[in-house]
């Protein structure tokens, strides 16, 4: 089971902090809305109006981090433009 991620403090939202290097190679966190991302990270692209797999799944049996999509399908869609605006 894959343990939920730790909040990040409000001022650290959007940050990416470089934890390690090696070369051009970079680790690091991506402190987000839901918590905190390590990198490099594998991420599936969902079509939020096409879910073969449903989010929660990919986090419970793929043990799937984050999921990211197309900001061109939330775009052309008015109802997800408008939550995505919010």
């Amino acid at each position: 089971m894959i343990k939920e991620s730790p909040p990040c403090r409000p001022q650290d939202f959007g940050k990416f902090e470089i934890v390690d290097r090696d070369g051009a190679a970079r680790i690091g966190k991506i402190h987000t809305n839901h918590g905190i991302l390590t990198t490099p990270a594998l991420l599936p692209v969902v079509n939020p109006n096409i879910l073969t797999v449903e989010p929660r799944e990919m986090w419970d049996k793929f043990g799937f981090r984050a999921l990211i999509t197309n900001s061109y399908v939330i775009w052309k869609h008015e109802k997800l433009r408008e939550q995505a605006l919010e």
